[in-house]
């Protein structure tokens, strides 16, 4: 029998986003380092990436983010967001940008949805090791952490 695992998502500088539930499973991070130790521990179907926290480099967060995780699937989602801020979330592979922060119902219908695309089912994050050879599991070529 089939029992559906539930999305997992990481929230980055934003505010309003529904809290983990039976059907989704939510993670903050406010910090940069908090940003990096939570992947390091947890593979996520989607990023959810705000404007919201004026303490927080988004921008630096996820640019680390994507540099070590470059197939982590990702979203904008703020009101505040410029012309500039959608055109570089799009170029840096966004999969949607938002101008407000999406209730539970629509983040785990798109999250399941990323998830039934996903050609590699059994990703899971980069071990923490320093100078030893990792395995992305993602895209299967190795790189040095």
């Amino acid at each position: 029998m089939f029992t559906p695992v539930q999305p997992t998502l990481l929230a980055i500088g934003i505010d309003g986003l529904p809290k983990s539930s039976s059907a989704i499973d939510v993670y903050t991070a406010s910090t940069v380092r908090e940003v990096m130790s939570t992947m390091r521990l947890i593979g996520f179907d989607l990023v959810v990436v705000g404007l919201d926290d004026p303490h927080l480099d988004v921008w630096e967060a996820l640019h680390r983010v994507l540099t070590a995780w470059p197939q982590q699937r990702w979203m904008l989602a703020s009101s505040q967001v410029t012309q500039e801020e959608e055109i570089l979330a799009r170029s840096l592979g966004a999969t949607v940008v938002l101008d407000e922060a999406p209730d539970e119902l629509w983040l785990v219908e798109f999250a399941s949805s990323l998830r039934r695309r996903d050609p590699v089912t059994g990703f899971s994050p980069l071990a923490s090791t320093f100078d030893s050879p990792v395995v992305l599991q993602a895209n299967w070529r190795t790189v040095e952490a």
